[in-house]
């Protein structure tokens, strides 16, 4: 791996925590403007305690699929060296990542607009991707072991004829096609999915078959690294299940979540809106991996190339941004001097009045005042607008997470 200047290793720090919050370093206690916007967002998107997930009256009009050679050379363009990393992050660890789902579906069924989703990290994004429904994703991580792992759940839905036997893709165990749960709760999913015995050659196979569609089908050459990555990743899948948690590599004692707690977490007022939850959610992701409009990117947030490219990209294509995951990397970018060249990277991008920010806060000893009880994190949607508006520099990463809230349940 390529050696990165000290700006590039705060952001491989970072990107643990965008992956999934992580203990921070740093101590950040400034005061917030604690804020909260109301007339820059419709009513109509403020989430309704009452009801489930809205679904869109339509889906999005798209631009046709890309091919494989497309997608490949976009991700090779876009992509940047990587940096350093510090921690197996196969998933995430941010139990509040539905905090947000009532107002991400809520926009996404009452107006026909679509644009591009950008985010950061493992699996959490899909949910996201399934929430808002945009018209291309693209999975920007600091590490080049985020787009291995992109590519190894890219296979998986690509290869998956339901939610069951994604799960045996991705954990590497035999797949009982006869069982009735293709369309079943996700608890009967876990239950059939964990009567499979993991073995070495359901690995071996399942493997195999995987690295065959990544290679072979999309065409992608995987060097020794990248092989060697990807092997890891799954056998870690396949070593421990869907009980596989967040881990630093060094000790730690905080008890993170499981992949199986994470898959039907619900929402605070207790929907399952996650991406494995129905098949329909399942199957707007899984459309979207078959037709390669979501992206693994590996970039550095504050870095010189991979955002203001995408930027380029972006614009040259006529696309918008709608939403940009960045869970809490800009905690890490506002100690490291770059927060200068994050912000001339947001502001490159082609945005409008709706596009907006999802942001994870990390409680380290000052709780976020929509923090939910029984969590550590909390999830808030902002204008982009507002924060490439803002000429004085935050003087905490609370701040920040507090400014201009749009309004939530």
């Amino acid at each position: 791996m390529k050696r990165v200047t000290a700006a590039g290793l705060v952001l491989a720090l970072t990107t643990a925590l965008s992956c999934g919050c992580i203990d921070d370093p740093t101590t950040l206690d400034a005061d917030a403007t604690g804020s909260t916007e109301t007339a820059a967002e419709p009513s109509k998107s403020v989430a309704q305690p009452s009801k489930s997930v809205a679904q869109p009256s339509k889906p999005p009009e798209l631009s046709p699929a890309m091919d494989a050679a497309a997608f490949r050379g976009l991700m090779d363009d876009l992509s940047e060296p990587a940096g350093e990393f510090f921690s197996d992050n196969y998933i995430s660890n941010e139990t509040s990542y539905l905090q947000v789902s009532r107002q991400l579906a809520d926009r996404a069924a009452s107006s026909d607009r679509r644009g591009v989703y950008i985010g950061v990290g493992p699996e959490q994004n899909f949910t996201y991707i399934a929430l808002t429904r945009p018209t291309m994703a693209y999975i920007v991580d600091i590490r080049r072991d985020n787009l291995v792992l992109q590519l190894l759940y890219k296979a998986a839905f690509d290869i998956a004829t339901d939610r069951g036997h994604f799960i045996a893709l991705l954990t590497a165990r035999p797949h009982d096609a006869s069982a009735p749960t293709p369309r079943g709760p996700v608890d009967a999913i876990f239950a059939h999915a964990g009567r499979a015995k993991a073995t070495a050659e359901s690995f071996e196979q399942t493997h195999a078959l995987l690295l065959d569609r990544i290679v072979k089908t999309y065409g992608i050459e995987l060097d020794a690294t990248d092989r060697r990555s990807l092997n890891n990743a799954h056998k870690a899948f396949w070593r421990d299940g869907l009980d596989i948690r967040f881990k630093l590599k060094e000790n730690s004692t905080r008890k993170y979540p499981t992949l199986r707690e994470l898959l039907a977490a619900k929402d605070q007022h207790g929907h399952a809106n996650g991406f494995f939850a129905s098949a329909e959610a399942f199957a707007i992701v899984q459309r979207m991996q078959r037709e390669n409009r979501i992206v693994p990117v590996v970039g550095d947030f504050a870095g010189d190339h991979a955002l203001p490219k995408l930027a380029e990209h972006l614009r040259n294509s006529g696309e918008v941004v709608d939403y940009f995951y960045v869970s809490n990397v800009e905690q890490y970018l506002m100690g490291d001097g770059v927060w200068w060249k994050w912000q001339r990277n947001i502001a490159a991008l082609p945005i409008d009045s709706q596009s907006a920010f999802i942001r994870c806060y990390l409680d380290q000893g000052k709780r976020h005042r929509q923090q939910m009880k029984g969590h550590r994190t909390a999830t808030t949607i902002h204008h982009i607008a507002n924060f490439n508006a803002r000429k004085k520099r935050y003087r905490s990463f609370h701040a920040l997470a507090s400014d201009h809230i749009v309004a939530s349940d």
